[in-house]
């Protein structure tokens, strides 16, 4: 689950090419890093974080020391560590050391590369070095491969997870071996794309106490999926820097599982005294998405009403999206509207409202879905996953076409129709970055409202 009363604290000891990516990836993943290099603070930092990285990339004797001390304390405190052992196939001043911490045990988490994982596992260095980037094996070989690795190590890390990442990612724990395929091959265009996987997977695995090696998995993907989206999202053209901002944007997207709807007041003072009170409460507790849907009011109604909302939205930080209507959203300034099968075309909608305009789109089938998609929609809303008291007459979505979705389109999709806590499963959240609500909000007492919104994102 996702910690109700705080962000997951982060301390990384990472290497200083990357350490600026790493801190901003941790923050866009939901958590707070600090990168406290002086030792003599790791007694008295380290047992207060929740996870330790350790990224052995920019290498010296002394920096080796400061690893070390902090990896006893983590130890001590039984922190979630990290190891990502970075170049270590290319000497033996880097392996010894690498081979060093993983037997002292305490590690949680290995992250490596192809020509990582073999020298650790031969415990000798490679004859040619490639670099830091994930090089390509078949994959029976890379299954083999991870196996092998977290065997050997699991005798001095009992709970060990292993990755070995590459153009297919390979997992190996207690639960078996696992891969993930995808991703962008801009990555390899830009430095600190492994770092920031670390700080991606390691904020997660903090922040969740779902079982591990599944939020594991479910980082990857999301690695990979905000990978594909930042690289649409510069035209897959060769705007190396646009891209990386590109690829935080959309990580921090899928950080945000909360998409509130707003439920139509039936007059003014419902509005200001039940409406305007649920939602403020509700983004007190983290709302990525606020949209503002009404079917039945003037158009001065919808001006007073919309811009009351979008001044909440500010205050919080939260994307204000406009339902179907383009022409109240180009007036107030939202930030976006979001568009039905058979609403205003997604193209005529960024002539009107620019390239910056946020455009979500419905989508109930695997075609209406690669359709938005290549007509630029930024997110999906996909469903009726249940039944909806908001509308009855909404078709359910078996889970088949939500994989398939979820396997074919790179957009961050929105799960949509009667979600409850007790209705929303793993099962489902596995192939959602989020879900949409209305009346498990708006029905609700203001008191439980937080509650409510933790219990969802719990399931994610």
């Amino acid at each position: 689950m996702y910690l109700e009363s705080k962000r997951p604290i982060i301390h990384f000891l990472t290497n200083y090419v990357t350490m600026q990516d790493v801190a901003n990836m941790c923050l866009a993943s939901g958590g707070r890093p600090i990168m406290s290099d002086a030792t003599k603070e790791f007694e008295e930092i380290i047992p207060k974080v929740d996870g330790v990285v350790i990224n052995i990339g920019t290498a010296d004797a002394s920096r080796f020391e400061k690893m070390d001390h902090a990896h006893r304390i983590a130890m001590e405190y039984n922190k979630i560590l990290l190891l990502d052992p970075v170049g270590c196939s290319a000497s033996l001043f880097r392996l010894n050391h690498c081979i060093k911490a993983l037997k002292t045990g305490g590690i949680s988490i290995l992250k490596c590369n192809t020509q990582e994982a073999k020298a650790l596992i031969n415990e000798e260095i490679s004859p040619i070095f490639y670099g830091v980037d994930s090089q390509t094996v078949n994959g029976e070989q890379h299954n083999d491969l991870v196996l092998n690795l977290w065997k050997k190590y699991r005798v001095y890390n009992l709970e060990i997870i292993v990755i070995i990442t590459g153009a297919t990612d390979y997992v190996a724990s207690s639960k078996g071996i696992w891969e993930v395929t995808g991703g962008s091959v801009l990555q390899e265009r830009i430095s600190g794309t492994g770092c920031m996987l670390n700080s991606l997977i390691i904020t997660r695995v903090c922040g969740s106490n779902l079982d591990r090696h599944e939020v594991i998995l479910k980082a990857l993907e999301c690695m990979n999926r905000s990978s594909q989206s930042a690289a649409q999202g510069i035209r897959n053209q060769q705007r190396i820097g646009l891209y990386k901002q590109h690829l935080l944007d959309e990580v921090a997207k899928r950080n945000a599982p909360i998409y509130l709807i707003t439920q139509e007041s039936v007059d003014e003072q419902a509005f200001l005294y039940s409406c305007l009170p649920k939602t403020e409460l509700a983004l007190q507790s983290g709302v990525g998405y606020l949209q503002y849907r009404v079917k039945h009011k003037t158009w001065e109604e919808k001006l007073k009403e919309s811009r009351q909302l979008q001044a909440l939205a500010r205050k919080y930080g939260t994307t204000f999206i406009i339902n179907d209507d383009v022409k109240l959203a180009k007036e107030i300034g939202a930030d976006g509207v979001h568009l039905g099968i058979h609403d205003t075309s997604i193209r005529e909608t960024r002539l009107e409202l620019g390239q910056n305009a946020v455009i979500g789109a419905t989508a109930k089938t695997i075609e209406q879905a690669h359709c938005a998609e290549e007509k630029g929609a930024n997110y999906l809303g996909v469903g009726a996953l249940f039944s909806s008291p908001t509308k009855k007459d909404a078709i359910s979505m078996d889970l088949a076409t939500l994989q398939s979705i979820y396997d074919h389109v790179s957009l961050p999709l929105y799960g949509i129709g009667g979600i409850t806590p007790n209705l929303l499963t793993q099962v489902h959240t596995r192939y959602l970055d989020g879900v949409a609500m209305v009346s498990t909000i708006y029905q609700e007492k203001n008191e439980n409202i937080a509650k409510r919104i933790h219990q969802i994102k719990n399931k994610f």
